[in-house]
């Protein structure tokens, strides 16, 4: 995972910039990634980086500031994945295609490809952390602007308010971004033909 220790991260302390930061951030990952976000403490990365844990505590809160930087970031490349489809330059009806498309296979990827991974964006869920709420506002945006795009194009209707075609759109889309539903989709060729079956659902619901 790129670790950008310029971005501004949940529950920081000192400059944003700082080298050591980006040591922390990625020390952690590392540590998330192969014992699991419940089973790492901050002495665990402290002494994997070679400081005290009060010197952690110099940059980061606490242990779930550390664990909302590194959900994050990982969150961070799918809501840049569908914010990507959602500008691109073809019909609203191919974006929203893609758009879910995007949705399974980063999920896919971090998620099931990634187990590690899984576990802090569960507890992130859990516990509602802030950063996944930020995720959640980033694919809303992102549908919602296909769907808007679609009714000026005349591809999709316009009777039923924009919000709430939007709300149901988020809610259907749900198991295919979130760890635990889609860990129970099946396989790979299960998962994508239940992901055609939907899209083709909702498309037929938009036709003006």
């Amino acid at each position: 995972m790129a670790i950008d220790s310029s971005e501004t991260l949940p529950g920081q302390r000192g400059p944003a910039d700082h080298e050591r930061r980006t040591q922390i951030l990625q020390v952690a990952d590392e540590l998330f990634r192969v014992h699991g976000y419940r089973k790492t403490s901050v002495t665990d990365i402290a002494k994997a980086i070679g400081v005290s844990s009060a010197y952690l505590y110099r940059f980061f809160d606490s242990k779930q500031a550390i664990g909302e930087a590194v959900c994050a970031m990982a969150l961070s490349s799918m809501g840049e994945a569908v914010s990507a489809v959602a500008e691109r330059d073809v019909s609203a009806t191919q974006r929203l295609r893609d758009m879910l498309q995007t949705l399974l296979s980063e999920g896919m990827r971090l998620f099931l490809k990634e187990r590690r991974l899984h576990d802090i964006i569960v507890v992130s869920i859990e516990n509602q952390w802030a950063v996944t709420e930020e995720h959640n506002n980033t694919v809303s945006e992102a549908i919602e602007k296909i769907v808007a795009d679609g009714r000026e194009s005349g591809e999709f209707e316009r009777k039923t308010p924009l919000d709430e075609v939007c709300m149901a759109i988020r809610i259907t889309a749900a198991a295919y971004a979130h760890p635990v539903l889609l860990s129970r989709l099946g396989d790979t060729d299960e998962m994508e033909t239940k992901l055609s079956a939907v899209t083709n659902l909702i498309l037929r619901s938009l036709a003006p």
